[in-house]
């Protein structure tokens, strides 16, 4: 009886031992389950995480991209203002030099031939003197302009940046 007594208990506790392996087994599987559920939730956020960024950086060259394209309209639309204004200051001093033309007598003339006094050779000058001044004026205000319009430009891209700027 002894034999088999032993055979019991060894087999009890080979069954123990197997139950517990058994536990033990499964609990490590649930654990590497749980681990790895986990890691697969926080490797879905941070690809959710990177995505989103990555969109929002896209929007965000979008915005800027279309606020320089849209200051490079308007910088357009300014260049042409501005040369139609040009082409309309130089009509305008062509017509004063066409006004003062008829005013002074020939070249051919002389240069000290002038119809009675200094009187007609003072304003003589005085009508070329406005003629260059108009033409000065025209010159200066040619490139104000310009100054202007690149001014407006940079001031418009600028603005135009900061307002699509992330907030």
């Amino acid at each position: 009886m002894i034999g088999a007594r032993w055979w019991l208990y060894a087999g009890a506790a080979l069954s123990v031992t197997l139950a517990v392996y058994g536990y033990g087994h499964m609990q490590k599987q649930k654990g590497r389950s749980e681990v790895q559920a986990k890691f697969d939730a926080y490797v879905a956020k941070q690809t959710t995480d990177t995505l989103q960024a990555s969109l929002a950086n896209q929007e965000t060259s979008l915005l800027k991209q279309k606020a320089v394209d849209r200051s490079r309209q308007n910088d357009y639309e300014n260049a042409k203002k501005l040369a139609a204004a040009n082409t309309n200051l130089r009509g305008a001093v062509a017509g004063l030099r066409d006004t003062i033309a008829p005013l002074n007598p020939p070249a051919t003339a002389g240069i000290f031939a002038t119809s009675g006094a200094g009187v007609d050779g003072s304003a003589e000058i005085a009508r070329d003197l406005l003629g260059e001044c108009a033409s000065q004026y025209s010159d200066m205000a040619q490139e104000a302009g310009l100054l202007a319009a690149q001014i407006i430009g940079l001031q418009g891209f600028v603005l135009a940046i900061e307002g699509s700027g992330p907030r």
